[in-house]
């Protein structure tokens, strides 16, 4: 996603904000207006791009059709539209026309930074976003995964970073496997191998192929089981939804459908929700920058530097992984509401802290000279 600023806030609907990708902008769609009870401040639903400017609706062009989430002007229903070019969308639930959609709305292309192609030759894309494990909304039209923090530490929000000023560290590194043709899952204790044919992962001793799709609102693990996706032709994708304990499987374009009674599942595996915390399931690792061992504290669920204080932990739900730390002194402070995980962007040289707001860059009122961080 690109830097988002200026975002509104203190949308508290329980219907879930939906993030979307386009050539021109990356947007934000809230189903609902809301007023941010601590500024006063009134927003209209919408979608808002990273930039903060609102549009009341944007359609998203894939290939020659376009989709978009609005509401009918006739029954006020809010509804998923999808139409060919040329065409005039009608409302679902009252059959009404909706001219108004093709008149009065931004238009945009999709964006697809990676198209993944299956091993049985259908494909979906992936851009590549980069997604922290945190709260995610959930999406209705999809089984989705809500996934949680991480012990005492707080939650990781869902969105990273914003775009302010910079800062100065000190670099560091650990002796970590940098090979990234393959990923260790905590769940089998071993390492899976990528493989560019089928732009997926795979596990022989289980006959399962798996990806991070984040194409899909929220991101999530997909899975391709053998004997099981391979009865549902074109389809057959599958994700495990970890608040009902079930698994879904696609059995038609965009239908997801609870796996049916007759297959097994006691042997079908799946990513912990949360994340393992831990790097290639180390209970201790080496960071070579500070020259020593790090041992992992379980009820903390993180590993942790008595020396600088700092709490760490391996996010390994996202793909790729990420690492965030928790600085006493400056996570802890009052003004980050219990939240404060940070973590280190490479590209722009500077720390980001997670606050109540989502990613903000850290203040420049902590010193950081002291801070490290893993390569």
């Amino acid at each position: 996603m690109r830097k988002r600023t200026n975002q509104p806030k203190g949308y508290t609907s329980t219907n879930k904000p939906l993030s979307m990708r386009g050539n021109t902008h990356d947007y934000v769609y809230y189903p609902n207006s809301w007023t941010d009870t601590s500024t006063g401040t009134f927003y209209e639903r919408g979608y808002y791009d990273e930039a903060g400017k609102h549009y009341e609706n944007v359609a998203i062009k894939k290939k020659d059709m376009y989709e978009t989430i609005c509401c009918c002007d006739y029954c006020g229903t809010s509804i998923k539209l999808n139409w060919k070019e040329g065409a005039i969308p009608s409302c679902p639930n009252c059959g009404a026309l909706l001219s108004n959609i093709t008149q009065n709305t931004f238009f945009d292309t999709e964006l697809q930074d990676r198209v993944v192609t299956s091993p049985f030759g259908f494909s979906f894309g992936n851009t590549g976003v980069k997604t922290v494990l945190g709260t995610i909304a959930a999406f209705c039209f999809l089984p989705y995964l809500s996934v949680g923090g991480m012990g005492l530490l707080g939650l990781i929000a869902p969105f990273l970073p914003y775009e302010t000023d910079t800062t100065t560290v000190v670099t560091t590194q650990t002796e970590q496997n940098t090979d990234e043709s393959s990923i260790y899952v905590d769940v089998l204790g071993r390492e899976c191998d990528w493989y560019d044919e089928y732009e997926s992962y795979y596990d022989e001793v289980t006959d399962c192929y798996f990806v991070f799709n984040t194409d899909v609102e929220p991101p999530e693990w997909q899975y391709w089981y053998e004997g099981i996706s391979s009865d549902y032709g074109d389809y057959g994708w599958m994700a495990y939804h970890y608040d009902e304990g079930l698994w879904y499987i696609e059995s038609s374009d965009g239908q997801w459908d609870v796996l049916p009674d007759r297959y097994d599942t006691a042997d079908l595996w799946h990513m912990n929700e949360e994340g393992t915390g831990k790097y290639n399931g180390q209970d201790m690792i080496h960071v070579t920058s500070i020259d020593r061992d790090c041992e992992w504290i379980p009820e903390e669920e993180a590993y942790y530097d008595q020396d600088t204080d700092c709490y760490f932990l391996y996010n390994d739900y996202v793909e790729p992984p990420v690492w965030h730390y928790w600085y006493g002194g400056i996570s802890d402070a009052e003004e980050f509401n219990g939240y404060g995980w940070m973590e280190y962007d490479f590209d722009e040289d500077r720390w980001y802290i997670e606050t109540s707001n989502g990613w903000e860059l850290l203040p420049d009122s902590y010193d950081t000279t002291d801070l490290w961080y893993i390569e």
